[in-house]
């Protein structure tokens, strides 16, 4: 029997294949955690995220326009284009986000909180003339913290969702199951759901290798959702770069 703590790594070894040909009506993208010190620091992520449905591209950004004054924008990408053409059964997911906040820094780390909103596509193919596409959006609140030594990155967030689904185009001959869960969306939309990320990383220079989990709190199987999902990325901080240039010259 699979333990707790063997869900991560069995997240990551799941077959690609199998993974595609789950259905889903949202997915977590990787909060975006960052830790901006000073007016034009400039921090970008990309990743591969996996749940037990999806598998995602997960591209960052935080940008510090001021002191104390952020903007950041997110991008999540999960299935192939075959499935928005028809020609593989599963879901297919694109997400964007936008958000601007504030934040404080410390000597090692930083808090910030974020508010935005977000748009995403969502298809899901499940045969020939058998498809359900939703549009939805997202407005959320997100308190966060993170801590950044020379060698090691660890951050925390809660993003506060609310998600509607604006329109849709839903075939009345797909499986009665599925069809329940979209109706289960539809008559208790807009729904309120808080999130949880975590991360943790190591620091190499301007570069931070990070392991990330993003997770839905609520129960949400009458929509079908998926709960949960783990990233493994690559950062950059430019702020940090350029500090250590101006060092070395003052040295």
């Amino acid at each position: 029997m699979m333990t707790n703590k063997h869900l991560v790594f069995f997240l990551f070894m799941l077959p690609g294949s199998g993974l595609m040909a789950q259905h889903y009506h949202y997915a977590p993208n990787a909060l975006n955690i960052s830790t901006l010190k000073q007016k034009g620091d400039l921090e970008i992520s990309a990743g591969w995220s996996r749940g037990l449905s999806f598998q995602a591209l997960e591209l960052g950004s935080a940008y510090s326009v001021h002191r104390h004054i952020a903007l950041m924008a997110n991008y999540f990408g999960a299935g192939n284009k075959n499935v928005r053409n028809g020609e593989e059964i599963g879901t297919n997911f694109h997400f964007w986000e936008i958000g601007a906040g504030a934040y404080e820094s410390f000597p090692k780390g930083s808090a910030s909180l974020f508010a935005g909103y977000g748009y995403g596509s969502l298809l899901n193919h499940y045969g020939p003339n058998l498809d359900a596409n939703l549009d939805l959006q997202r407005w959320f609140i997100q308190p966060g913290i993170s801590y950044k030594s020379e060698h090691f990155h660890a951050g925390l967030a809660v993003r506060l969702s609310r998600i509607n689904y604006r329109k849709g185009q839903v075939a009345f001959s797909i499986e009665p199951q599925y069809l329940q869960y979209i109706r289960n969306i539809e008559s208790e939309a807009p729904l309120l759901l808080p999130e949880i990320g975590l991360q943790a990383g190591l620091v190499i220079r301007f570069i931070t290798v990070n392991f990330g989990l993003a997770a839905i709190f609520p129960n949400t199987d009458p929509y079908k959702f998926a709960r949960v999902g783990t990233t493994m990325s690559l950062s950059a901080n430019f702020g940090t770069m350029k500090k250590g240039k101006t060092t070395e010259k003052t040295d």
